[in-house]
């Protein structure tokens, strides 16, 4: 689906994130350990490395326009996968079948949540896509 050009670099990040989870949830099936921990450390250094500016940059400018839309309920599922997420990759065990899995999972969830129902709302509200179009001019 061709997104707007507001939120074409959110979408970008998508495709990396999922691979990313798609690499947790295989290395989760292997019993391997040194696996386990390989992924593990590139999970994280991808979260410093851009999800966390990710995760800013929607919580500082499309969610509040989706906020102040009415779409509070989009506007909280995300927060809450977001913090979710957080919590996963700064969990002590994340180099473990059962956290790489989880995080496979929600990662899995949040993007396809994010693709198919928070943008294409973003994308139907004129005032939202305003409001983003705005933030690319400043």
């Amino acid at each position: 689906m061709k997104r707007s050009a507001a939120l074409t670099p959110l979408s970008h990040d998508h495709h990396h994130a999922l691979s990313l989870a798609m690499q947790a949830g295989k290395a989760a099936r292997q019993d391997d350990a040194e696996a386990w921990q390989r992924v593990a450390q590139r999970l994280i250094q991808h979260y410093q490395d851009s999800l966390q500016a990710h995760f800013a940059q929607e919580e500082r400018l499309l969610l509040p326009a989706l906020s102040q839309a009415g779409q509070q309920a989009a506007v909280e599922r995300t927060l809450a996968d977001h913090a979710h997420l957080h919590a996963l990759l700064q969990h002590p065990q994340l180099a473990s079948p059962a956290m790489l899995q989880a995080f496979a999972d929600a990662m899995t969830a949040h993007v396809r949540f994010e693709e198919r129902e928070l943008f294409a709302l973003a994308e139907s509200l004129p005032a939202v896509m305003a409001a983003l179009n705005q933030h690319g001019q400043d």
